[in-house]
């Protein structure tokens, strides 16, 4: 028997305080489909009714900025749902107040170095050539000697060896840990945004070539699907996407100079066309980027897509 609908069992896990206010978004990205639905109180989702295959799963919450848990799942036409475990990193939520150090007693220290005073102003006073007697001379050098280990008390008590403030050192260290956090989160954010302009602005590219050449059929329906692997691959690693959007860009390329070959005497003005240009500027940019292992290299790779464009991303739409 067979089933035409998939369905998910999504657990989240680890931090269960983060399930109240939890919402987990699944996006098919081949329909463009998206479901928004918020998990029971033990972390536990159960969505039905599903078409199979691969679908994007992000988990958000209000407290925290970024995703808490992106990932992508397969989901079959079988009557039991694919199950999913989600992690939930309680770090996440981590804000603890600053230490509270108890203050120090100095009673002690002022104790002492009241007595100290009154011990070295009870010899005092001598009068020019008086002499000064054994007793008087080892009061004097008791007090000093009180006053020196009440002076090495204090600055132990008010100043601790190794570091004035460690409460305050501990929270520093958990804050400059929570903006490493949001910085990552917030430059995926930003490369992930990136990267679906990028793709809709290259699929808006493909098919003015498509047009201009007139190409329809199988061979339009393998190029796009060249263009649909990029925005499935969108979540990936910038090691990942840069080698797709690489092999996309020469392998396309080569596929401009197929459909020219094609237009026989109308070659020359095929590649002369100012949409066939701008795309092969684009396949250009993306096979001469390469391989790139950092977010600003994948970024200088728009850039130069950027320069061949000269007009905004952002216009017009299919």
């Amino acid at each position: 028997m067979a089933f035409a609908k998939s369905s998910l069992n999504i657990k989240l896990q680890n931090y269960p305080p983060a399930n109240r206010d939890a919402v987990v978004t699944l996006t098919n990205p081949l329909t463009g489909q998206t479901l928004e639905r918020k998990p029971f109180l033990d972390g536990t989702l159960l969505v039905r009714d599903l078409d199979p295959g691969q679908w994007e799963i992000a988990v958000k919450h209000p407290n925290v900025v970024g995703p808490l848990y992106t990932g992508i799942v397969n989901t079959l036409p079988v009557p039991l749902p694919t199950f999913v475990p989600v992690p939930i990193r309680p770090d996440d939520f981590r804000d603890t107040p600053i230490r509270d150090l108890p203050d120090a007693d100095l009673g002690p220290v002022q104790q002492t170095v009241s007595a100290a005073r009154t011990t070295a102003a009870a010899v005092g006073g001598k009068a020019p050539g008086e002499a000064i007697r054994a007793t008087d001379w080892n009061q004097l050098v008791g007090a000093v000697s009180d006053l020196a280990g009440a002076v090495l008390e204090l600055t132990s008590l008010v100043s601790p060896r190794g570091h004035d403030h460690p409460e305050i050192a501990a929270k520093i260290d958990e804050v400059q840990g929570n903006l490493r956090k949001f910085i990552a989160s917030f430059g995926n954010s930003v490369l992930e945004l990136r990267r679906d302009v990028e793709s809709q602005n290259f699929r808006r590219a493909t098919i003015k070539m498509l047009d201009a050449g007139a190409v329809v059929g199988p061979e339009r329906e393998r190029i796009l699907k060249r263009v649909d692997d990029l925005e499935i691959a969108r979540q990936g690693t910038v090691l990942e996407y840069s080698s797709k959007l690489a092999d996309a860009g020469a392998v396309l390329a080569a596929e401009v100079q197929v459909i020219a070959q094609a237009q026989g005497a109308g070659a020359g003005g095929f590649l002369d066309n100012d949409d066939v240009k701008t795309f092969v500027g684009l396949t250009d940019a993306f096979a001469s980027g390469g391989r790139v292992l950092t977010a600003e290299q994948e970024l200088d790779t728009y850039r130069r897509t950027s320069l061949v464009q000269r007009t905004s991303k952002f216009a017009g739409g299919v």
